[in-house]
């Protein structure tokens, strides 16, 4: 069975490196796999009901909604306004609009959930102001590449979102843990931006002089909504009152209805709105559909409990497997995005992880973490290609200045594996 699993995720590979798509990749790889292990019968009774019963799932519902509540905000322009505000209160500060990215970027992730959403939509209305007051372009692009991650982390994180339906753990707890964590993320961009201008100040001059009180309490006009927004999505998980499924439902009607009512769309951006929701979606079900039959060839051939088994009876320090897999999980990163890499690597390891018990909220947000990194880094950091295209700026040159940023990270998913009270004590405080 072994090596039948190995063949099928070489395959699997194979078809990933040739340019398939990485749900149908995973269908064909299974499938064959599927078949080798247990014949025709078994192949097409998991294919007649496989998918259909991963994406016909109540909870499943939360991944549009929350998709649909992003792109409603960002038809409205409000997200460029939550950075504007940032700025206001922090531009005066050297590297001030550097620090206005952080607070921007984890109010944006906040209600979009999308690193990739967040990336753009920074480097779109900040790239321009670094560049008017001589910021490092290295540096600049670096800071903004980075700071668009926050949003797989930050509730309502989409990454955190799949990770539960894939594994069936709580997807309330697991954005109520989210919080810390994304919040000690957000400090240690900071301290990495303080630690870089103290060293090399002339990468970060000081943008401007400090906006008037009266300025600064006028730019919290047009984000209001959507900080009570966020403040209703942020209690209701806490208190139980709406579920974390039922939330995004109204998150997104929230969403489109102080679109309309502040007269920010019409039914053209109503229209491309749910269009790009409808699109991503499928996307997202569509991986959702077809690791399932991955995953029940996984299952089948048993190999998970074989190598639990042997783990078990060798004597391997638990911890020794967890930082083997954290390591898959961030060479993965070099090749794939998040969504990607949670999908192909959880049927086999959260099985054998968990089965080391280890607690699998803790597990979500250091796999969740893990996944976050490969968003910068080479060669297919994808955050750094959307900050290159959105700004013009040839992506080496932002490679070059993430590096420092790519040590924080690391210092900080170490804090958070030796620390899990930092991801496990809000959730333990909200009842969950």
């Amino acid at each position: 069975m072994t090596g039948i699993v190995a063949g099928a995720i070489a395959f699997l590979f194979a078809l990933l490196l040739n340019g398939a798509p990485v749900a149908f990749a995973m269908l064909i790889a299974g499938a064959a796999g599927l078949y080798l292990t247990g014949g025709y019968y078994p192949l097409v009774g998991i294919l007649k009901t496989g998918p259909y019963e991963h994406v016909a799932s109540y909870t499943l519902t939360t991944l549009p909604m929350f998709i649909l509540m992003a792109e409603f905000l960002t038809a409205g322009r409000f997200t460029r306004d939550l950075f504007a505000a940032s700025d206001k209160w922090l531009g005066h500060l050297r590297g001030g609009i550097a620090y206005s990215a952080i607070a921007g970027g984890v109010l944006l992730a906040a209600i979009s959930g999308s690193s990739s959403a967040a990336a753009g939509t920074l480097s779109a209305a900040a790239y321009p102001e670094m560049k008017r007051f001589g910021y490092d372009t290295r540096f600049s692009t670096a800071v903004l590449a980075v700071v668009g991650t926050l949003a797989i982390m930050v509730p309502p994180s989409i990454g955190l979102v799949f990770y539960g339906i894939i594994t069936e753990t709580s997807v309330g707890k697991l954005l109520v843990a989210g919080f810390l964590p994304g919040a000690v993320t957000a400090i240690g961009y900071a301290l990495s931006i303080n630690f870089q201008i103290r060293r090399r100040p002339e990468i970060a001059p000081r943008s401007a002089a400090r906006a008037p009180r009266a300025d600064r309490l006028e730019s919290l006009r047009s984000v209001w909504p959507v900080l009570g927004l966020m403040l209703l999505i942020i209690v209701s998980i806490y208190s139980g009152v709406i579920t974390p499924t039922e939330i995004g439902a109204v998150g997104a009607l929230m969403a489109l209805a102080l679109a309309i009512l502040m007269g920010r769309v019409g039914p053209r951006q109503i229209g491309n709105a749910l269009a790009n929701a409808t699109r991503n979606s499928a996307m997202i079900l569509s991986i959702i559909a077809c690791a399932a039959v991955f995953g029940a060839f996984i299952t089948l051939t048993g190999v998970t409990q074989e190598l639990l088994l042997a783990i078990q009876s060798s004597g391997v320090n638990r911890y020794l497997v967890l930082c083997a897999v954290l390591l898959l999980l961030f060479v993965l990163g070099f090749f794939l995005d998040q969504i990607a890499i949670l999908v192909l690597t959880m049927p086999l390891v959260f099985p054998l992880l968990a089965g080391l018990d280890f607690d699998p909220v803790w597990l979500g947000i250091i796999f969740v973490k893990t996944a976050e990194i490969g968003l910068i880094t080479p060669p297919m950091g994808l955050n750094v290609f959307i900050v290159s295209s959105t700004t013009d700026v040839p992506a080496r040159l932002v490679f070059k200045g993430i590096w420092p940023f790519v040590a924080t990270e690391f210092m900080v998913l170490g804090l958070l594996i030796a620390v899990p009270a930092i991801s496990l004590w809000l959730p333990a405080l909200a009842g969950f």
